[in-house]
């Protein structure tokens, strides 16, 4: 099963002709255009950005918001329905990353090991709210983790998770202590 990207998300309308206005997550924003995309139920989406030789509007917290136009859409009404519509695209169509590079999505359903090298869960998740990477862990019932609940959200720093290794298909997590307080 191929693991899907999330690379983009139609915020609204534009004008009366069926275009939106669309965040797009990639490094370089007008290269959404360049790789097959979907939405949620998969259903193939084709686009075409409107301002590529225009100024890229922007949000508050630097995402590109870009004017485009959709095959199949050619009224306001019909580009209202898709509002919130996320934007996916296959992780196959990247290329592999360097030895300390990799996206959220290749974390999820690893193992996670403890500094002895134990199985003691999997990821869940991997999100980042802009203060940073949150991972998700689930831990394992028949091993569960002294004064940790079943799942778990860990802070994605190198000091907690100091190794991950996509080849071998686990992270390594520094548990925490954990302070009860009284």
């Amino acid at each position: 099963m191929t693991k899907k990207i999330l690379i983009g998300k139609i915020i609204s309308v534009f004008g009366i002709k069926g275009e939106v206005k669309i965040i797009s997550y990639c490094g370089e924003p007008q290269q959404i255009e360049n790789y097959s995309l979907f939405d949620e139920k998969e259903n193939p989406l084709k686009l075409k950005i409107s301002n590529k030789n225009k100024a890229v509007i922007g949000t508050s917290n630097g995402d590109a918001i870009l004017i485009a136009k959709l095959d199949g859409i050619s009224d306001r009404n019909a580009a209202e329905k898709l509002r919130g519509t996320e934007i996916f695209t296959n992780r196959d169509d990247f290329g592999e990353e360097n030895e300390n590079e990799f996206y959220h999505v290749d974390l999820i359903g690893l193992d996670v090991i403890d500094m002895k090298s134990k199985k003691i869960g999997k990821v869940l998740s991997v999100s980042d709210h802009g203060a940073g990477g949150i991972i998700e862990i689930e831990f394992n019932p028949e091993n569960p983790q002294k004064n940790y609940e079943k799942i778990e959200n860990f802070s994605f720093k190198n000091q907690t998770f100091p190794e991950v290794n996509l080849k071998e298909g686990f992270v390594r997590i520094d548990l925490p202590e954990v302070v009860e307080l009284l």
